[in-house]
């Protein structure tokens, strides 16, 4: 390893998440290969990273090799190691090449690296790229010595012939042309799907624009398009001759109007690659752990409790589960019935109000990704004439050997999970809704403002609301003089919508998210959320249910009956 160290001075080796941390979060932009043990890095692409480090000289330009197999950060890249580049500026991901594409590395490499000299030099956000790879089916059994060789195509969500992407441009949209080129586009038989103002910024432009590289006036239509906000539209045409890309620029370059105003995505190819660039939160992302964050509950009986009370937790926590609340608590007969109703007709209903009745139990509050079925497996089977044979289980760890029911519970479908939390930890649901046209950066710090106020994300989508559903739910703004215009913006593109728990989580989110009126947020509460993204009070930025029960039916509309038995 040593010897190596040698002969590659110019990437630096990270083996651990210290090591990790620490490289990441330097100023400049820093490019990682990401690779395996088991494969090795890319070596193919040395020779060029030496090239263009001379060749530009900057200090602020750093490589690195990281092994997946030690850094917990990069524990999704393990087992799908194909050639993978990571872009680093100041400790945010801001893009990735899969492959060991010599061209694609220079370009992205120059084009990050100036955007983030700029960024140090006059301030503004670094745009945050979502890296997304094929989820492989879970029955599915793939070598990892083939992986590195497997196609380096990313999860689509716009696979069909039948879409495709346009921007008119900020020049048109100044000059109040969008509703004459909306209309012409839909009189062709086109249907727009989302249509949202975006102020693009250089990097973004001239990732759009690739293609046009080398064309004459390039940089000409590169100042143009980051003159002011353009409009994004996402098309569909179910009719087209041979695909929705194909029809829109042919369209495009016989009409004088959009000619002159429009640009399109010039192949299927790019579809993909500019809705992620443009839109990001249309686009399917697979599941990161955070999103797959679940709660579930345990329940450590009164003989357990007694002998392995700390011995239990700690080996929940080592099993990587936030124990987020705990309940110690003497349950009566009533409580017991009313918590296992439905063993009533069980041959061992007695001997577990007999057991749960005996002393007081320890309740907690468990979140990890995956929360429910992962400490079901953990826990082990429920009879007690298996446990024996379950070795390493949480039931025959901490068995009672005389006791007549198991040492702990913990429930098996999310429903149920819900049920039993809400018995040990009353909690209210709000129904959020993040309104059209948030950028992801003032989502992403409105979610993170949840978090740190203590709300658990029950659920989440991304959906554009329907008339009907914005009636239902903006019920108290009817007859006032500003209603037609929440209406149209409610419904100009898609929303993102919460269920949010916690304890007086109404009175709560009042204090969080501060007055209809931002300009009357800004004077009484200036760190609320409205005061912060709020415009005026349709373009607030975040709706939320008047009260409980308000909720209830505000929740039941848009996600169903979440109370509902699984299957």
């Amino acid at each position: 390893m040593a010897r190596r160290r040698q002969e590659i001075a110019l990437q630096a080796e990270i083996e651990t998440q210290e090591e990790w941390n620490e490289a990441i979060n330097k100023d400049g932009l820093t490019v990682v290969d990401v690779y395996q043990q088991w494969a090795g890095p890319c070596k193919s692409v040395e020779g060029n990273f030496k090239r263009i480090k001379l060749e530009s000289g900057e200090a602020l330009l750093k490589f690195a090799l990281a092994k997946a197999d030690t850094i917990d950060s990069l524990e999704k890249h393990r087992g799908r190691c194909e050639p993978c580049f990571l872009f680093y500026a100041s400790g945010v991901l801001v893009d990735a090449v899969i492959g060991a594409n010599a061209p694609e590395l220079q370009r992205k490499i120059m084009l990050n690296l100036e955007e983030e000299k700029r960024i140090l030099k006059e301030g503004g956000e670094r745009r945050e790229f979502i890296f997304q790879q094929i989820d492989q089916d879970e029955d599915e059994e793939v070598d990892p010595r083939l992986q590195r060789h497997r196609s380096s195509s990313v999860a689509n969500a716009i696979t069909s012939q039948q879409y495709t992407l346009a921007v008119i441009r900020p020049d048109a949209y100044a000059d109040g042309k969008v509703d004459e080129i909306v209309e012409t586009i839909t009189q062709n038989g086109f249907k727009i799907l989302v249509q949202e103002e975006h102020h693009l910024n250089e990097h973004d432009a001239r990732e759009l624009h690739r293609y046009k590289m080398n064309q004459e006036g390039y940089e000409e239509h590169i100042a143009r398009m980051t003159s002011g906000p353009s409009v994004v539209l996402l098309l569909q045409k179910t009719d087209a001759k041979a695909s929705t890309v194909d029809d829109l620029r042919e369209l495009v370059n016989s009409d004088e109007l959009l000619k002159t105003n429009v640009d399109y995505t010039p192949s299927t190819d790019n579809i993909h690659d500019e809705l992620m660039l443009l839109l990001p939160h249309i686009a399917r992302r697979p599941r990161t752990p955070e999103e797959n964050l679940e709660r579930t509950l345990a329940i450590i009986r009164p003989s357990a409790l007694k002998l392995y009370k700390d011995a239990i937790i700690d080996r929940i926590r080592d099993s990587g589960f936030e124990v987020t609340r705990t309940l110690e608590i003497q349950l009566t007969r009533q409580q017991v019935e009313e918590f296992y109703a439905s063993k009533k007709n069980e041959p061992y209903y007695e001997d577990i109000i007999q057991e749960m009745t005996s002393g007081p139990s320890l309740a907690l509050y468990l979140t990890k990704k995956d929360a429910i079925q992962g400490f079901h497996a953990l826990l082990g089977p429920a009879e007690k004439n298996k446990i024996k044979e379950a070795t390493g289980t949480f039931r025959h760890d901490f068995d009672i050997v005389d006791a007549k029911i198991n040492s702990l519970h913990a429930p098996r479908t999310r429903t149920e999970a819900n049920r039993h939390l809400q018995f040990f930890f009353p909690e209210e649901r709000i129904l959020v809704i993040l309104k059209p046209n948030l950028s992801d950066q003032q989502r992403s710090e409105i979610v993170a403002a949840f978090k740190k106020a203590g709300f658990f994300i029950m659920t989440r989508k991304m959906e554009k609301l329907t008339s009907e559903q914005v009636a239902q739910l903006q019920q108290s703004h009817q007859g006032k003089d500003y209603y037609n215009e929440l209406l149209n913006y409610m419904t100009s593109g898609p929303s993102e919508l919460f269920v949010l728990v916690k304890e007086n989580a109404s009175q709560s989110w009042q204090q969080l998210v501060g007055p209809d009126d931002p300009a009357k947020a800004v004077e009484s509460a200036p760190t609320s959320l409205r005061a912060l993204y709020g415009k005026d009070l349709v373009h607030n930025a975040i709706d939320v249910s008047m009260d409980v029960e308000q909720a209830k039916n505000d929740v039941h509309l848009i996600f169903g009956d979440l109370d509902r038995e699984e299957a």
